[in-house]
């Protein structure tokens, strides 16, 4: 389908929206506009979907009582400070 031509209606509001894109110089075109916006939903998309699967792990954990006990909210917070700093430094 390399340079398939599609027609959609977007409404009064969009239409608006892609114009002001273009006046502002982000954008030299309709298609350009259009084009960000469905890149955008595709990764909110495969966010939304990475989140489902973890959720899913989660549960499952919770099921297994495969779970992280605290004596007190200092404790849950140093833990959560602790893994954070973790993961940022396996990144670097």
């Amino acid at each position: 389908m390399a340079n398939a031509r599609s027609s959609y209606v977007v409404g009064d509001r969009y239409e608006t929206f892609i114009s002001q894109q273009i006046k502002a110089g982000r954008f030299n075109n309709a298609s350009e506009v259009v084009r960000a916006g469905l890149r955008m939903l595709e990764d909110y998309e495969t966010r939304l979907e990475s989140l489902r699967g973890l959720i899913a792990v989660g549960d499952a954990d919770i099921e297994n009582n495969n779970l992280f006990k605290y004596e007190n909210a200092q404790e849950l917070t140093n833990d959560v400070v602790k893994r954070g700093l973790e993961r940022l430094n396996k990144k670097n």
